[in-house]
């Protein structure tokens, strides 16, 4: 079985959490998605959709548009979205001359080895991330197909048998997002994941302002970039909610899959250990 996955970041400098999403599906309906994405996106008047541009009623509409075809199609072709968040003030990351490239290929090494191995054993891969300069991508391929590779020994009652390796990468080559869809398509999951923590305060006054009310509450202005995101959280968290996906938005004060292998998995990353720190730039 061969798969494509298609992987963008999310971070701005000086908050708090940054994420990766990876959008992945079946190969075999790479060019049926293709052009649907693409489609889509013009039917919006959106040349590129990014999260930074989020910000009007265009945009807003065009993010709901690509949130209802994923919705929609999430079991006809397969599609996962996975998304790796950290914490940059946590016990991992808030160290002295912290590598933010280096750190970044890690979690991508993280979310990938993750990611690939919740398909079926022995698939096929072809691993497309989004250009980003300073990373070491020669080493990172390396790693993830070394993990993919790995045989493992049982040891049953009805006698000893060795796995089938995890995956099998194809192909692995940084990619111009702007030309591609579904990394425009990870790369709101990256945004809303990252947004709907760092700003899960004011989304619930937000909220609160929005509902009828006897008694008086803080009447609080909101920029309309904030309310253009506020609105397409809301509307992810519905429709996750109608289809029964599993992802939580309140509870934990944004975005969050319990169970990880659920097609749309937003995913915390905390320390596995106590010595498992963000590399830093003194070696």
């Amino acid at each position: 079985m061969e798969f494509e996955i298609y992987t963008d970041e999310s971070y701005i400098t000086g908050e708090r959490y940054r994420s990766i999403a990876a959008l992945s599906y079946k190969a075999d309906h790479k060019d049926k998605i293709y052009n649907d994405l693409k489609i889509l996106l013009k039917e919006s008047g959106i040349k590129e959709f990014k999260w930074q541009k989020l910000k009007d009623a265009k945009y807003k509409f065009g993010a709901i548009k690509l949130i209802d075809y994923v919705l929609n199609n999430i079991f006809k072709y397969d599609i996962r979205i996975d998304i790796v968040i950290w914490d940059t003030h946590d016990n991992r990351h808030k160290i002295q001359g912290r590598d933010d490239d280096a750190n970044f290929e890690r979690m991508f090494f993280h979310l990938l080895k993750t990611t690939l191995k919740r398909r079926p054993r022995n698939s096929i891969w072809n691993i497309y991330p989004d250009q980003k300069h300073g990373i070491d991508w020669d080493t990172v391929h390396d790693c993830i197909e070394a993990v993919g590779k790995r045989i493992e020994y049982h040891r049953t009652l009805f006698g000893d048998f060795f796995t089938d390796p995890f995956y099998h990468i194809k192909s692995f080559k940084e990619i111009d997002s702007s030309k591609t869809p579904c990394c425009q398509v990870a790369d709101l999951f990256a945004g809303l994941s990252v947004f709907s923590i760092n700003c899960y305060s004011k989304f619930s006054k937000w909220k609160e302002q929005r509902q009828p009310s006897l008694f008086n509450t803080e009447n609080i202005t909101f920029t309309n970039r904030e309310r253009v995101r506020f609105e397409v959280i809301q509307y992810l968290d519905q429709m996750c909610k109608k289809r029964k996906l599993g992802v939580s938005l309140n509870s934990n004060q944004g975005f969050y899959t319990y169970q990880p292998k659920n097609p749309i998995n937003f995913w915390r990353y905390t320390p596995q250990h106590e010595n498992d720190k963000a590399p830093t730039k003194f070696g």
